[in-house]
């Protein structure tokens, strides 16, 4: 039997989660950022342990990772990329993205969730590096490059597989570059 959409919500989602498209998806791509740079920020509150925070961080991380690459890229805009290592041992990137009539079903509220937090993200962890630096704490630089690493991989994925992120970030270089030849000419 087949039941409308409508039909299948839960009474208790706020009306603005009702009207995702994919709201775990989108709950589970902001959660884990999040979770990983707050726990990041207060975890020597909690624990002294090195090695407790790194575990917990590096889970979360980890996380992060796999749902950006594994879930919220393809329910969110419709993304997929993957790494391939062929028998030679060269290694290959694929991506796949939906076609022009798949990406009129994205729900544009999703795409932008999905856009702007894996792009902050970066932004935020090397921010927090600058303030491991300034504190001196070494060994936290682990967890933060860990951080980055994980972050621009799925960064540099999706922009790859996104014809529409790739053409926005060439516009963005062509302005300054623009903005740069007029300032040398003044």
């Amino acid at each position: 039997k087949n039941l409308s959409r409508q039909k299948l919500r839960d009474p208790r989602r706020t009306e603005e989660m009702a009207n995702f498209s994919h709201p775990c998806a989108a709950v589970s791509h902001v959660f884990f950022k999040t979770a990983a740079v707050l726990t990041y920020i207060l975890c020597e509150w909690f624990s002294d342990n090195f090695v407790v925070n790194f575990v917990v961080l590096a889970t979360l991380l980890a996380c992060d990772f796999w749902t950006v690459k594994n879930v919220s890229g393809r329910f969110l805009v419709g993304l997929r990329w993957w790494h391939e290592v062929n028998e030679d041992g060269s290694s290959q990137w694929k991506f796949e993205s939906l076609d022009e009539e798949g990406q009129k079903t994205i729900d544009t509220f999703e795409k932008r969730i999905f856009w702007w937090s894996t792009y902050a993200v970066p932004v935020i962890w090397v921010l927090l590096g600058l303030v491991t630096l300034l504190r001196l704490h070494w060994t936290y630089l682990i967890i933060v490059l860990l951080a980055l690493v994980l972050a621009c991989s799925n960064l540099v994925g999706y922009v790859k597989a996104s014809r529409d992120q790739t053409k926005q970030i060439s516009d963005m270089l062509g302005t300054a570059k623009a903005f740069s030849v007029i300032k040398n000419l003044v």
